[in-house]
């Protein structure tokens, strides 16, 4: 059975989701944005053999104890290397918001669209999702009708394109083209705030219901 659990870390509530296998044991850990020792010790907790950090995007509050997790766990960290700038530059973007200095996490891999990240015997489809930064992804799973998405999609609302590299239109044709072509019962896992489904954004998303009009 795939298990997933979130944990929400950090001032700016992020969701970090460890996924594992229940048979293997084997997991992963998406954006682990904060508190890295609460996120091994609940890895420690159930465990999970972990395998690897992959990073949705290049925003500090996402990556901020990526280099931590991995250090520790003695695994890599994954990204899409469009994000690669945003990511060197995580420091200077906690400076902005007045948050402290952070590590910059070596990127072991890059990864990209049709890569396919292993949870054990789970594969995950990761999909080039930009808008909300450059190289931002999802991962998704079409058997198990689950899509972790970062910041690109949120309940009843979408990511912020006001940072460096965010494009209002091409974030909305990600989530057009890539997320709502989906099972409308697939599981919006974001990187803030409440789970969604692919349906329920359908039916009453108001930005996307704004887009479509546009659109027409």
């Amino acid at each position: 059975m795939l298990k997933i659990n979130r944990m929400v870390v950090g001032p700016l509530y992020v969701n970090s989701y460890i996924l594992w296998d229940s048979e293997s044991k084997e997991g992963i850990i998406v954006d682990p944005g904060d508190e890295g020792e609460m996120l091994l010790n609940e890895i420690d907790k159930n465990n999970i053999i972990l395998k690897r950090v992959i990073i949705t995007h290049g925003h500090f509050d996402h990556l901020k104890d990526a280099a931590y997790v991995s250090s520790m766990a003695k695994v890599p960290v994954l990204a899409n290397k469009e994000d690669l700038p945003l990511i060197e530059a995580a420091p200077s973007q906690a400076a902005f918001f007045g948050f402290p200095q952070i590590k910059v996490p070596r990127i072991d891999s890059y990864i990209k669209e049709g890569d396919i990240v292993q949870v054990g015997s789970y594969g995950f489809m990761v999909l080039d999702t930009p808008g909300h930064s450059p190289g931002s992804i999802t991962l998704y799973n079409k058997q198990e009708r689950i899509a972790v998405v970062g910041d690109l999609l949120f309940l009843e609302s979408i990511g912020r394109t006001d940072f460096f590299g965010g494009d209002y239109k091409t974030l909305l044709i990600s989530i057009k083209d890539r997320i709502l072509t989906m099972a409308d019962d697939t599981l919006v896992l974001s990187g803030h705030g409440d789970e969604t489904t692919v349906g329920h954004e359908k039916a009453y998303n108001p930005f996307l219901t704004e887009f479509y009009r546009n659109e027409t």
